[in-house]
């Protein structure tokens, strides 16, 4: 690597040192001035008494992103992983730029080339310090378990002891990236420090956070989505013991053109020295509502919606070769029309966030997904600049995309400039359900145009992609019509959380459905229907347009997916059990996965899934072991929305209000899952999400197999069976 690119790893969006920040709780005590720290970009840190430190520009919410990437900086600097500390960076966009907002499964896949460059060229200043101090040349020294040693004498040099003049030098114009055969981390399945901490209880949380003089404030938030707050009566509420200060939250609209950033609703938040007062406080609310425009409908309005837009939008936006002329003179039309329903987030850890408000700064404690998001935001919302604020960022119990929004934040803000005090905002968990933000309700629908004998001749689409590539790309070899579809905006009854697979959930849905009807009209089998049409594909390769998320489109290798999980699950082998298996094939982000669902479906409508069998390229995978965890998280959560219970809307509220009632898959009916991973030198890309849009479509197509009847939207129900 070249001397200047290491300049543009370690002053991206500005450079600098990276600043240690303490919070009186849970952290970690602050270096010594008189111990001298080097800290070579804004990834490493390390200290005179040889302590090296990672600082994870990633959030974490059990995905293991940090331990992926410290594996990656602990192999490349030389240094035993067991010795490398992680702190979480601080907000912070004009230091890391888009390196810190976790989201599209890009962790790994974003930082594999920084942050090996980054270690590299730490790794070799290094050696160039030893080597000036023993007077020789660098080339003949090793580095490794955090040492620099001379193989011909055996003397070493701790990394500690060559801080001081390490800091002096200036990077190598050429540094050598580590071979795989070096690696000591990389590809090995390590669990890591995180989860022991974690299974001992001891990860520290933004929910663990106390500071002195600090206020727990809990909300009572209008259960109208458009709703306002009508009058309210805090005469109970202020009498229960611990009770501090009742404040109106006026609410605010959110942004429908960026709706990560704010938009809170309206609401009466009571404010108490210990979070059960507040709660009780919140109980003895009480409360009128102007329900507003949502008072009467119900999430079922929205496929009347839904339909009503599409119908309306009659002009693709990406053509056909030749235009709808081929759907005009097609022998005959299939079409279909896919629905998913709103789902929560349903985080095992609260929404929460602390903030102290000191008039000209501010502080934040909170577990973000955008941590550097929310910091700009904050700048915009309270007026003080970017500078004026801290936002440290702690571990999370789950995010799923619910923790890239900033309006959790902007309520402890809010309140905290109020009373000039610390504020720690609680959500309960029936707050996070009933008064949150979801995953949109969509429709899908799709149409293929079939020649006299009855094969495709080309599929139109209308949904939620508006392109055949980029973000999900469309990996099949036949032409295919897009068509604009109604933006998820604000007042859509619910205000929109990313999710899961984020819209790559409905796409997959619908579009791996209709390869199957498709196929069964054509008269071909499904895999081997899926397999001419990836042969007939072009890649799509150094895509610019959307740069955070991955464009690259490598059709052969979803191939190879959709091969192994054929051979893997017994696909099309001869079964006497009642069991029948479906299939999908899914890319997502530079990642490759195809599942096969075996399927039972009893004579009552009763369906059991005993086994999925997933295969997945995510090129070199760092941790293997990680990866199999995240695709059998991904397996369940996708299952959950397939068999499960979702969000419904019954003239404007949420009717679901805690675990009993939307109801998760439980360990006694999670199948089998057998995760395969396929051997690759590409660079690494994610596997958070994945393999969570290829579920419902393996699972809705082996009930097809079971009983031949069509199921188009999920959960699946019995009585859509029993019709």
């Amino acid at each position: 690597m070249k001397r200047r690119h290491f300049f543009r790893v370690s002053s991206l969006a500005g450079g600098g040192l990276l600043l240690s920040t303490c919070i009186p709780f849970g952290c970690q005590t602050r270096p010594d001035p008189l111990q001298p720290d080097w800290e070579p970009n804004f990834f490493l840190r390390i200290r005179s008494d040889n302590r090296v430190t990672f600082i994870c520009s990633r959030a974490e919410m059990g995905q293991g992103t940090s331990t992926g990437l410290s594996m990656i900086a602990a192999d490349e600097l030389g240094v035993p992983l067991e010795d490398l500390s992680i702190e979480f960076a601080d907000g912070d966009a004009h230091r890391y730029g888009d390196l810190q907002d976790t989201g599209g499964s890009n962790g790994l896949r974003m930082l594999w080339d920084p942050l090996r460059e980054a270690a590299a060229t730490a790794r070799e200043i290094l050696r160039e310090a030893a080597a000036q101090k023993w007077e020789i040349s660098r080339e003949q020294l090793i580095v490794e378990n955090a040492q620099v040693t001379d193989p011909e004498t055996g003397k070493s040099f701790a990394f500690g002891e060559l801080v001081g003049l390490a800091s002096t030098l200036s990077a190598p114009r050429e540094i050598r990236l580590k071979d795989p055969s070096e690696y000591r981390y990389i590809g090995q399945p390590i669990s890591g420090y995180k989860n022991q901490l974690i299974v001992r209880g001891q990860q520290d949380y933004s929910i663990n956070i106390q500071l002195p003089d600090m206020l727990y404030a809990v909300i009572e938030r209008c259960p109208y989505g458009e709703g306002t707050l009508q009058s309210f009566s805090a005469d109970a509420a202020r009498a229960v013991p611990g009770v501090v200060e009742v404040i109106e939250m006026t609410g605010s609209e959110i942004n429908p053109s960026f709706d990560y950033k704010g938009g809170v609703r309206a609401g009466v938040a009571v404010l108490a020295d210990n979070t059960w007062a507040a709660m009780q406080g919140k109980k003895a609310l009480e409360i009128s509502w102007e329900p507003g425009p949502n008072a009467e409908r119900n999430d079922t309005d929205l496929i009347r919606e839904l339909e009503k837009s599409r119908e309306e939008s009659r002009t693709p936006s990406f053509e056909l070769q030749d235009g709808n002329s081929v759907f005009d003179r097609a022998s005959s039309i299939l079409e279909a029309t896919y629905e998913s329903p709103f789902q929560a987030n349903a985080c095992m850890e609260p929404l929460n966030a602390v903030a102290y408000h000191l008039g000209n700064r501010l502080e934040v404690w909170v577990g973000s997904q955008a941590p550097s998001l929310d910091r700009e935001y904050l700048s915009e919302y309270t007026g003080l600049p970017q500078a004026a604020i801290t936002v440290h960022n702690h571990p999370m119990g789950g995010g799923f995309g619910r923790r890239f929004f900033c309006d959790y934040v902007e309520e402890a803000v809010f309140l905290s400039e109020k009373v000039r005090r610390p504020v720690k905002v609680m959500w309960t968990r029936e707050d996070t359900f009933t008064t949150s933000k979801y995953h949109p309700f969509r429709t899908e629908h799709w149409r293929a145009a079939m020649d006299q004998n009855g094969q495709p001749l080309a599929l139109a689409y209308h949904g939620v992609v508006s392109r055949p590539s980029g973000y999900r790309p469309f990996p099949y070899g036949i032409p295919v019509a897009f068509y604009p579809f109604v933006p998820y905006q604000a007042g859509d009854l619910l205000p929109r959380a990313s999710w899961r697979s984020v819209f790559a959930h409905p796409w997959g849905l619908s579009r791996e459905s209709f390869l199957d009807e498709v196929a069964h009209r054509a008269g071909i089998d499904p895999v081997e229907f899926r397999l001419q049409l990836l042969d007939r594909a072009e890649p799509v390769i150094d895509q610019k347009s959307l740069p955070w998320v991955g464009d690259d489109l490598y059709v052969q290798r979803l191939r190879k997916t959709l091969e192994l999980a054929v051979e893997h699950s017994g696909y099309g082998q001869p079964r006497t059990d009642g069991i029948f298996q479906g299939v999908s094939a899914i890319c997502y982000n530079t990642t490759y996965c195809s599942q096969v669902a075996d399927v039972s479906v009893s004579k009552e409508g009763a369906v059991t899934v005993h086994k999925v069998t997933a295969v997945i390229d995510c090129g070199l995978a760092v941790n293997p072991s990680q990866v199999k965890a995240q695709v059998e998280g991904s397996i369940i959560w996708g299952l959950s929305a397939v068999l499960k219970g979702p969000i419904t809307v019954k003239n404007g509220l949420v009717q679901e209000r805690n675990y009993d009632t939307y109801d998760l898959l439980r360990i006694s009916e999670t199948p089998d899952i057998e995760v395969y991973i396929v051997a690759s030198d590409a660079a690494p890309t994610g596997t958070g999400e994945p393999a969570v849009p290829g579920v419902a479509p393996a699972v809705l197509n082996a009930i097809f197999a079971a009983t031949g009847k069509r199921i188009r939207k999920i959960p699946v129900r019995r009585e859509d069976l029993m019709a």
